[in-house]
């Protein structure tokens, strides 16, 4: 109805145009639209680009990705041995190298905001921490589960203790560019320790004493998929009582596909 009141009005301006001058009213049609020339004024009626629906593109707000690497390596903080370890002073932190080797099977994303520069993410992670005994030595478990500490004779090789976990991590995510930093949480469950030597057959025993859950914060930094982590375990290594309550720090390498 307004289209028709105005299209009248204007009808009537170039009626009275005309008639005081030579001017000529033109209309043209073109699909939805009437074109309407008045003495060289041009005036569209019709559809218009504020009567469009906006055609922004749409914004992928969740995300997964697969297959995430870490390899690093560990660090026993020191903490004075006690009980059963008391004569044994810092053979864990002095006589040991520890390496990580970790995976991330699967993540996902929850972007905040529309440029996906901040994000929320969860994944699921299992790794294995190897601590390699650099003199003849191994730990074992006596008749009363006691963890302890005892030599070795011979020609040993490769003697070490070692600690699988899978657990769950939840944290915060900044995407600035190629660099992507990230801050997690993580919970991790033990399934399995095991003590291990070579003199000269291969021989492997399970061991107990290792804290069956733990928890870690961390955080990386990688460009292109590819960078660095670190992360610190904030349960002890082994469970209170055993002989020593050193945290481990881990410094490596991480990449994902």
């Amino acid at each position: 109805m307004k289209r028709i009141i105005t299209l009248l009005a204007l009808i009537a301006i170039a009626s009275a145009a005309h008639a005081q001058t030579d001017s000529l009213v033109v209309f043209d049609t073109q699909g939805d639209k009437l074109g309407i020339s008045v003495a060289g004024f041009n005036i569209t009626l019709g559809e218009n680009g504020s009567g469009q629906k906006s055609s922004k593109p749409k914004v992928k707000r969740v995300t997964t990705n697969f297959i995430g690497i870490t390899f690093g390596y560990n660090v026993l903080t020191y903490k004075p041995n006690y009980g059963n370890w008391a004569g044994e002073q810092n053979f864990m932190t002095d006589n040991t190298h520890g390496m990580r080797l970790g995976l991330e099977p699967f993540s996902i994303q929850v972007s905040l905001d529309r440029k996906q520069t901040v994000f929320l993410r969860a994944a699921m992670n299992t790794y294995v921490e190897n601590y390699r005994f650099k003199t003849p030595m191994t730990l074992i478990n006596d008749e009363n589960g006691n963890l302890l500490p005892q030599g070795i004779e011979g020609n040993v090789k490769k003697s070490r203790i070692s600690a699988g976990y899978f657990g769950l991590c939840a944290g915060l995510g900044f995407k600035i560019s190629r660099l992507m930093l990230l801050f997690d949480f993580n919970a991790d469950l033990l399934s399995k320790s095991v003590a291990m030597y070579k003199n000269p057959k291969k021989t492997l025993y399970d061991i107990s004493g290792f804290n069956n859950i733990r928890y870690r914060v961390g955080a990386s930094a990688t460009v292109n998929g590819f960078g660095i982590y670190v992360d610190y375990c904030l349960t002890p290594l082994f469970r209170k009582g055993i002989g020593n309550d050193g945290n481990v720090t881990s410094i490596g390498i991480r990449w994902g596909f």
